[in-house]
């Protein structure tokens, strides 16, 4: 591979302001552990809405470039690089798998630095760490592949991962987007009592209908703990998956919980969101627990669930809403936040 190389990437220079679409440059050559990526098809998630908006707070990094799930061609590695060779097939995601860490990379528009991660996907080319890409089989779709990089491994994680359900279990999904929805198909493999969905949009809930969930509940529209008791009675709800960082939701989620039972946040709340619990009830085994990615390991997790895609077992397509040109990022943005159904994906 010849370096430098020039091409455009999405950039992130001032918070609450669309990403500039600029020519970068990368000089080169790889450093110790680092993989150059070719991007085919990167997915948005919640977690650059968030960067964007400035919700984690000060951003020292400005300006850099985002994106954490996506898949793509091997051009080049380093040496050392033993896990992938050129031409390979790969996803790419923010968990860590095996391999070397790298340093992360330094671009360049007209001599400025863009700062990056160990991984970036709203670029046409990335420079990657070797423990966030996994490869895939030569003949895996790039669109629905890229989902592996975020949504799927963490929807279908946390339920693999940090979950035990079976047949008697009654589990509740808070928050049906890209995660929430993959979270339902994975809950229903195991063929709880019941499935119950619960979002304020509807399309949403109507895709977890079809992905399996038996009960849908629209929050803003009817009471949610009336039509939880009323629903179960004198049955414990065991679980609430929490796929939404939003306040109103978290609470909701544990106000309908059960005591025993257990809430998992998957979403990302506003930075430093402080919220009031009941002790008496932590003491008698409502437990909170956090999920960073449902847990998941790439190299061990990616392989399990393609095995569910070619088995039927997990559905992708449907829940792709949208697919944009990477030319028009910033009209995907828009839309992932007025249409949070699904997920929205990017195409090099």
């Amino acid at each position: 591979m010849k370096y430098p190389i020039k091409f455009k990437a999405a950039i992130l220079e001032k918070i609450n302001r669309p990403l500039k679409l600029k020519n970068i440059i990368y000089e080169g050559p790889l450093q110790d552990g680092q993989v150059l990526v070719k991007l085919k098809y990167s997915g948005i998630c919640g977690k650059q809405i968030e960067e964007i908006d400035g919700l984690g707070g000060k951003d020292p990094f400005l300006p850099h470039l985002l994106g954490h799930e996506g898949s793509g061609e091997v051009i080049d590695k380093a040496k050392n690089v033993k896990k992938i060779k050129i031409g390979d097939f790969v996803v790419l995601h923010w968990r860590k798998g095996s391999g070397n860490q790298s340093l992360t990379p330094r671009y360049y528009n007209k001599k400025k630095i863009i700062n990056a991660g160990w991984v970036t996907t709203f670029n046409e080319y990335a420079v990657v760490s070797e423990n966030r890409v996994t490869r895939i089989e030569k003949k895996a779709n790039f669109k629905t592949s890229a989902l592996y990089g975020c949504a799927i491994t963490t929807g279908c994680g946390v339920i693999f991962n940090q979950t035990k359900l079976n047949e008697l279990t009654n589990i509740a999904i808070i928050g049906c987007g890209g995660i929430g929805l993959f979270a339902v198909q994975s809950a229903k493999l195991f063929n709880p009592k019941n499935l119950i969905a619960i979002d304020i949009n509807d399309n949403n809930l109507k895709l977890a209908k079809k992905m399996g969930a038996n009960v849908t509940i629209n929050s803003k529209k009817q009471n949610l703990p009336v039509r939880i008791k009323h629903l179960l009675k004198s049955k414990n709800l065991d679980y609430v998956i929490s796929c939404t960082g939003n306040k109103n939701a978290i609470i909701d989620g544990l106000n309908i919980l059960s005591t025993p039972g257990k809430l998992i946040q998957v979403g990302v709340p506003k930075k430093n969101l402080k919220l009031e619990v009941n002790f008496w009830d932590i003491m008698h085994c409502k437990d909170i627990i956090g999920s960073l990615g449902g847990n998941s390991y790439p190299d061990k997790d990616i392989p399990f669930f393609r095995t569910l895609e070619k088995k039927r077992k997990l559905k992708i397509n449907p829940l792709i809403s949208k697919i944009f040109d990477f030319k028009d990022i910033n009209r995907a943005i828009t839309f992932f936040k007025k249409n949070n159904s699904g997920r929205v994906l990017i195409k090099f």
